[in-house]
């Protein structure tokens, strides 16, 4: 892989990184803890798989245990509208994940080969759409594709929940505050780390 490859977390931490990787793994198994208490994982994974796209979803024991856990106003992700709709989006997008693959960012993940084929998992013109998503119920619908097709390879769930904050930051800065260039440096905006790691697998498909 490319050495421009974006490893730097812009919104999480290691903190965030731990309860995310325990949460999602309370979600694979019918008893499991999460934050000290037990749960049936799989049903609660069904039920956030049902309600996926809904604005029931946020009602579901699976999204809010997670928003307890993480969203709170001593740690960077405050209570706020914004920190919470991004949360929404990462559950709609990580009930889907086979597996919590942590070996390369998660948008390196979409430009790499599918096993056996010369194709990637997802297209250059895809992984674009992605990046051009205007509003996030558009940025949520290709994220759950992109998500589903990485199938049993899974994703990189701390990669993935940090683009989702960053991209629901930048997308409130420009709806709300009217201000489309809030960060100077390029390689601090979610388009450019995403397409730096896309391309740092130097393995694009031909549309």
């Amino acid at each position: 892989m490319s050495g421009t490859i974006q490893k730097k977390l812009m919104i999480l931490n290691d903190n965030h990184k731990k309860i995310i990787d325990e949460w999602f793994s309370m979600l694979q198994l019918r008893q499991h803890k999460f934050n000290g208490i037990n749960y049936n994982g799989r049903k609660l994974r069904a039920e956030l798989r049902r309600n996926a796209l809904s604005e029931f979803i946020i009602l579901q024991e699976g999204y809010t245990i997670l928003a307890k856990a993480l969203i709170h106003n001593d740690s960077k992700l405050a209570q706020t509208d914004v920190q919470y709709q991004a949360l929404q989006i990462f559950v709609n997008a990580a009930v889907f994940a086979q597996a919590n693959n942590d070996k390369a960012p998660f948008a390196a993940q979409l430009s790499e080969k599918v096993k056996g084929s010369e194709r990637n998992y997802l297209s250059s013109l895809r992984f674009q759409q992605l990046l051009a998503s205007q509003n996030p119920e558009e940025f949520c619908r290709r994220l759950i594709r992109a998500v589903k097709i990485r199938g049993e390879k899974g994703v990189n769930l701390i990669s993935l929940a940090d683009g989702i904050f960053l991209w629901m930051q930048e997308w409130y800065e420009r709806e709300y505050k009217h201000n489309s260039s809030a960060k100077t440096n390029p390689f601090e905006r979610l388009s450019v780390r995403w397409a730096m790691d896309y391309s740092s697998t130097k393995n694009n498909s031909k549309e």
